[in-house]
C-alpha cells in the first residue's frame, strides 16, 4: 500500500483541521467553565455579603435592645410602678442588712456582758454562712414573687375589670336635667 504524495497532504491536512477544532472545541469548554466558576464566586460573594449584613443587623439589634434593657430613665418612664415597687423592696433588703444597732434597753449594749454579744455574733453568723446559699435562693424567690405580685397589681389598677385598659368615662347630660352648679 503506497500512499502518493496527494493523500499524504490530504491526511495532514484533515489532521490539521481535527487538531484546530479540537483546539477550538476546548476553548469553548475552558471559556464556559470559567464563566461558570466566575458565576459561583460572584454568588457566593453575595450570600455571604447577605450573611455578614444579617449578622451585623442582628448584633445591632441586639445591643439595641440591651441598651434599652438596662437604660433606667427609658425604663422608668415605661414602667413607673414596676420601678417604684422594685426601688422600695431593693431599699427593704438592702437596709435590713446593716441593721445591728440595738435599743437603749437591749442586752447587746450593756457594758456588763461584752462577750455575750461576739459569742452571739459568732453563732448566728455560722449559721449564716453555713445556709448562705439557701439564703439567697429564698431571698431571690421572695423577690420575684413581690416584684409579679407588684406587676399584677399595676396592671389591675390601669385597667377595667374585663381586662381592656381603663378609659375615662365622660358622661353627657340628659336633655332634660340642668347641670347642677
Amino acid at each position: 500500500m503506497k500512499m502518493d504524495s496527494t493523500d499524504l497532504d490530504r491526511n495532514i491536512d484533515d489532521t490539521r483541521r481535527r487538531i484546530a477544532a479540537a483546539q477550538l472545541s476546548m476553548v469553548e469548554k475552558l471559556e464556559t467553565m470559567e464563566k461558570q466558576i466566575r458565576d459561583t464566586v460572584t454568588g457566593a460573594q453575595s450570600a455571604i455579603e447577605g450573611v455578614v449584613t444579617n449578622v451585623k443587623g442582628t448584633i445591632s439589634d441586639t445591643a439595641d435592645s440591651v441598651k434599652r434593657t438596662f437604660d433606667v430613665p427609658y425604663q422608668t418612664r415605661q414602667h413607673p410602678w414596676l420601678v417604684l415597687g422594685s426601688s422600695v423592696m431593693i431599699g427593704y433588703l438592702l437596709g435590713g442588712r446593716g441593721a445591728t444597732r440595738g435599743r437603749r434597753g437591749d442586752r447587746l449594749h450593756d457594758s456588763a456582758d461584752p462577750y455575750r454579744h461576739q459569742l452571739q455574733q459568732g453563732v448566728a453568723s455560722g449559721v449564716l454562712n453555713q445556709f448562705k446559699g439557701e439564703i439567697g435562693s429564698l431571698r431571690s424567690a421572695a423577690v420575684g414573687a413581690i416584684i409579679t405580685a407588684l406587676w399584677e397589681i399595676a396592671k389591675q389598677s390601669l385597667s377595667e375589670p374585663n381586662g381592656q385598659p381603663g378609659k375615662p368615662k365622660i358622661s353627657k347630660p340628659k336633655q332634660n336635667e340642668k347641670p347642677v352648679r
